[in-house]
């Protein structure tokens, strides 16, 4: 499962552009966007930088006010609501934990709304697997699966980086190929 970038900027707009310096390799510090079509018109990104950036956008109005209200404002003659959440390298266990469960609220409370919709969560590639007790384990992936998550590789440029062709391999070996589309 491969998302291309320029799927995101053709999806979500060209003020994106800003942001994929921070997606061309993965750096030290996890760089985490979050974007959906329903948010505000002024604000359909949310972004954030540091350990645990991921689990930080799920604190976030956006993913605590501005989802929801989407979420409640769709019905069946939309549209489904498309967010996605980019990640310059797969979640650590602890955030896949976090993922899981809260969008496992979401679904509790707007089952059909998210039923319909598309939770696309794209990594760059995988966490430094030199640090065993942070690095993305299978089982995180099955769940994040699970949960209603798409899973995908971020190609940014004509080429997976090498992390990327890692968790490409792995999402293969789960039976996971092809290409995202964000229509």
């Amino acid at each position: 499962m491969i998302l291309h970038w320029e799927q995101l900027v053709m999806h979500f707009g060209p003020e994106l552009a800003i942001h994929q310096p921070k997606f061309e390799k993965a750096w030290r510090a996890t760089y985490a966007m979050l974007c959906c079509r329903w948010f505000p018109a002024n604000d359909k990104l949310a972004q954030n930088q540091g350990p645990h950036a991921e689990a930080r956008l799920l604190a976030s109005d956006h993913w605590q006010t501005h989802l929801p209200a989407a979420l409640a404002a769709w019905d069946a003659r939309n549209d489904p609501i498309v967010t996605c959440l980019v990640i310059n390298r797969s979640p650590c266990p602890s955030c896949a934990g976090e993922l899981v469960t809260s969008l496992a609220k979401l679904h509790r409370r707007f089952p059909v709304a998210c039923d319909r919709g598309r939770f696309v969560l794209a990594s760059l590639g995988v966490y430094d697997p030199a640090c065993v007790e942070a690095a993305t384990k299978i089982p995180d992936l099955v769940r994040l699966r699970e949960a209603g998550w798409e899973l995908c590789v971020l190609q940014v440029g004509s080429e997976l980086t090498g992390r990327g062709e890692e968790l490409k391999q792995a999402l293969e070996r789960l039976g996971w190929r092809g290409f995202i589309r964000l229509r």
